[in-house]
């Protein structure tokens, strides 16, 4: 229930504080006044836009705030779920900056916008001039349905699914797509890998063979030039290993006359005993070194296959191609385990689109039920509103597939004239049946929700007299479960008010000011009488007043 409404800097608004009834409010006032001006203010505690343009002095900022007794609507757990603290007194404030940026608060909880419009729309539902026009649209009807249904725990967690079976059918789409094309690819990269693996790719084998090929090509030119030295230091006439010895051989014979020369002749014999190492060495690797044309033919078909490889995938080296092979190895596993993924998610989707169509039939047969006891109830509504030869007839279509809401088509049928063909309510309702019709849906609609309070501004639109005050009577039965708040021209429907607010205008200066007031008992008697005569109601429109609210 809203207690309280607090108004500062909004449009002709400049400070206003209203406090609310748990039972019939009217709110009464001259054209231009300020009535949409309220409901204005009230829109920016549902979530509504709302920009630089409504602030009344353009250097302060705006700032609405409606307090909410939330005791009894079993809302612990939303407030739990966005961590924000539960209070029994549940206070909305929306700020507007001189700017045109917006900030919204929960208990003085900073909150984004959609969290504020998630709360209040399970406080209060505000119905418009204009809403009547939604009467026809198959959306507002399915919503009626629901609500008279109870189908909230089922509709819910069934929307919740859908979405996922559609994100999932989403995903299954691009995977057998992506498939597909990895499935083209499939047999080059089959062929690839198969290449690369049968060359047996080794790191720096390149060099190696390279290297090998260099020593192969030039063998025999190696291999004399080595005899060719080991000639010259072992086998010669005059080999220098035989030289040394001659050598060695003159040093000896007189080394014991100098200390110098024993040091000499011992060096000599390293340098002979070194000499014979390098002649053996330079043997052994003369001996080593193949001039094997065969295998020359081996390197060199090695050498063309990895240049070819380099060349055809244009790697730099061994190692890019074995990452190369690496990635084919990993696209074709991809490819297999990609099949597993879509065989899994297509039955995810399966077992999904299942349990969606158990819940979707719950709801269809909810609905049924529902709407043979609305059709029922509206039309009983209609005749108490003045409209005793007008129908509504709901038309019902099973879906062969289900979609966001279910299974369901349906669609309200309306006639106003006794004899008249039932059409879509948009084709043969003027604007006051379009009215009352949407009072009484919204009266059934109430009695079975939570929503604690209503607003409606002049739904009275099109109609006076008698039909008027049926409409009066109903809003008073309505707000014996509910808070109603109720804008309208008619005075046979302010009488039937618990509480009365008179919006006016006054100046200050050069501004134009939009003023509330509550109107004492007197004053409501003077105010109704001038809604049924004028500004200057005489005894008659007075002593009507009177009856009327009493």
């Amino acid at each position: 229930m809203l207690t309280a409404l607090h108004i500062q800097n909004y449009a002709l608004m400049q400070q206003l504080e209203i406090n609310f009834s748990n039972k019939l409010t009217i709110i009464t006032g001259e054209t231009g006044a300020g009535k949409s001006i309220l409901l204005g203010a009230l829109g920016l505690l549902l979530g509504e836009r709302a920009d630089s343009e409504v602030l009344f002095e353009k250097n302060k900022k705006c700032v609405v705030e409606g307090n909410f007794l939330i005791e009894n609507l079993n809302l612990q757990d939303f407030f739990e779920d966005h961590e924000l603290d539960f209070d029994k007194h549940c206070l909305l404030r929306r700020e507007i900056a001189a700017n045109g940026k917006s900030r919204a608060f929960i208990n003085d909880s900073p909150v984004n916008l959609q969290v504020l419009k998630a709360l209040s729309e399970q406080l209060i539902d505000v119905h418009h001039q204009h809403e009547t026009l939604s009467l026809n649209t198959a959306k507002f009807q399915l919503l009626v349905l629901d609500a008279l249904a109870k189908n909230e725990n089922i509709l819910q967690p069934y929307q919740t699914d859908f979405k996922l079976w559609q994100q999932k059918k989403s995903t299954l789409a691009k995977l057998v797509a992506e498939q597909n094309e990895l499935m083209r690819n499939l047999d080059y990269y089959q062929f690839q890998l198969k290449e690369l693996l049968e060359a047996n790719l080794q790191p720096n084998q390149l060099i190696e063979l390279e290297n090998e090929m260099q020593l192969l090509e030039n063998a025999e030119s190696i291999k004399t030039n080595l005899h060719q030295a080991f000639l010259a230091l072992s086998e010669n006439d005059d080999a220098l290993i035989s030289q040394f010895h001659n050598i060695a051989h003159l040093l000896q014979n007189i080394k014991q006359h100098k200390p110098e020369l024993a040091t000499l002749y011992q060096r000599m014999q390293s340098t002979i005993l070194e000499m014979k190492d390098m002649a053996d060495e330079l043997e052994t690797i003369q001996q080593s070194i193949s001039t094997d044309a065969e295998r020359m033919q081996i390197v060199s078909d090695r050498l063309d296959l990895l240049n070819r490889l380099l060349k055809k995938h244009q790697a730099a080296n061994e190692e890019e191609l074995l990452e190369l092979q690496n990635d084919f190895q990993q696209k074709i596993k991809n490819i297999e385990l990609g099949n597993d993924d879509i065989d899994l998610l297509q039955k995810e989707i399966s077992a999904l689109h299942q349990q969606l169509h158990k819940a979707a039939k719950s709801l269809s047969s909810n609905r049924l039920k529902a709407s043979t006891i609305f059709e029922k109830e509206v039309n009983k509504l209609l005749v108490q509103v003045g409209m005793p030869h007008a129908f509504l007839k709901i038309e019902h279509q099973m879906l062969e597939e289900i979609n966001t809401s279910g299974l369901d088509n349906y669609k309200f049928l309306f006639t106003a004239n006794k004899g008249s063909s039932l059409q879509e309510i948009s084709k043969v309702a003027s604007g006051g049946e379009l009215s009352r019709l949407m009072l009484c849906i919204k009266s059934l609609v109430a009695a079975s929700t939570h929503l604690p309070t209503l607003v409606f501004d002049e739904i009275d639109s099109g109609i006076s007299g008698e039909v008027a005050k049926q409409v009066a009577v109903l809003l008073q039965q309505l707000a014996a479960s509910h808070q109603v708040l109720c804008i309208t021209h008619l005075p046979q429907i302010a009488a039937k008010g618990d509480e009365h607010y008179f919006v006016y205008k006054t100046t200050s200066g050069s501004r134009t000011l939009s003023q509330i007031k509550s109107l004492s008992e007197n004053e409501r008697i003077v105010e109704i009488a001038k809604m049924l005569s004028g500004n200057q109601p005489g005894e008659a429109a007075l002593a009507n007043a009177k009856e009327l609210m009493n």
